[in-house]
């Protein structure tokens, strides 16, 4: 038996007349909040010259990129990646990036040349290292006088020189790359090394750690912060907000990768392979996991991306001391969006 049907009359000619001007309205009132809303607002495009080829080391970068952290804060970022030619620094200097990562130490001895300020300091720990071939006679630090050192000549060399001239060596200063092939085949007695990526690449090679003596960095009172977020002074002050947001957005990502490790093994390897740069899961791993150790200390109280001023003084009075620089810059000068909420 089938229901019984309901019949309605139409509406009147007035009543259906109110209601395409309510529905009119209605629309016109959606699209203007649209309009009003912050996702409608127009991005700011801005430039992130990363320090070094693809790896686990901007994995926050990546992260805030690809799942919209960036975007939600208004950025429209590109992200560079830089490596053993012109430097990250070398870009901001230029004026081809707004923002560019790099080592502290290296950040305070490039602010001598040009004003820069630091925006975010993601790293808290030093994994910078020297590593030396026992069976090339590489023992303690005054072995390395007058041998072939491989290390990176541009960014990332202070640390390197405060160390020699600290130790009163005169190593034969051989360029460093990307790769630690010459160190592998006995080219040079020693080599540069980060503990989360050439250490643990000379392991995988083959070379056993008892087979080598390692010079940490921090062990002789240089261990300083490293990757840092800088742009140039003119930019900060006349762009704080995007700082502000670049440097949350960024820490978001880095939130992410935290929670999210596979992800982030999976998207390195994919920019590694795009960018035709050797890579390998259990690698891209150990980087990551050492790296989070570094920006997330669990025995430091301090915000996460804070650059902290006795930190600071430290690597400044190193520096200065071994006449990297002549002098240091106020901390407030060189860090002015400390104070801020990260």
């Amino acid at each position: 038996m089938n229901p019984p049907s309901i019949k309605t009359k139409p509406a009147p000619p007035a009543c259906r007349l109110g209601l395409l001007f309510a529905f009119a309205f209605l629309s016109a009132f959606s699209a203007s909040s649209q309009n009003d809303s912050p996702a409608a607002a127009p991005l700011t495009s801005v430039r992130i010259a990363l320090q070094w080829l693809p790896q686990s080391q901007f994995a926050g970068f990546y992260m805030a990129r690809d799942h919209g952290f960036y975007r939600d804060a208004g950025l429209d970022v590109t992200l560079i990646h830089t490596g053993p030619g012109p430097s990250s620094l070398d870009f901001l200097s230029r004026g081809d990036a707004d923002f560019a990562t790099t080592f502290l130490s290296d950040a305070i001895v490039a602010a001598e040349q040009f004003e820069l300020v630091n925006v975010a300091q993601l790293s808290q720990r030093s994994s910078l290292m020297l590593v030396g071939l026992k069976e090339m006679g590489i023992h303690q630090p005054a072995d390395l006088d007058g041998k072939p050192v491989s290390y990176w000549q541009t960014a990332f060399s202070a640390s390197f020189e405060a160390f020699f001239r600290q130790q009163h060596v005169r190593p034969v200063a051989v360029p460093q790359h990307y790769s630690i092939n010459l160190f592998l085949r006995r080219g040079v007695a020693a080599c540069a090394a980060m503990q989360y990526n050439e250490y643990h690449r000379i392991y995988q090679a083959g070379i056993d750690y008892d087979e080598v003596t390692v010079f940490r960095m921090g062990d002789y009172g240089l261990g300083f912060p490293e990757d840092g977020i800088y742009s140039t002074a003119g930019f900060a002050r006349q762009h704080p907000e995007v700082c502000r947001a670049l440097r949350r957005a960024t820490l978001a990502g880095w939130e992410y990768a935290r929670a999210h490790p596979d992800e982030v093994v999976d998207t390195v390897l994919r920019e590694s392979k795009q960018a035709d740069v050797p890579a390998n899961r259990p690698h891209t791993r150990w980087m990551l996991t050492h790296l989070l150790a570094s920006i997330f200390p669990p025995d430091d109280p301090a915000p996460t991306g804070a650059l902290k001023p006795h930190d600071y003084q430290a690597a400044a009075r190193a520096l200065k001391k071994a006449g990297l620089i002549s002098r240091i810059q106020p901390f407030a000068r060189f860090a002015p969006l400390e104070g801020d909420s990260p």
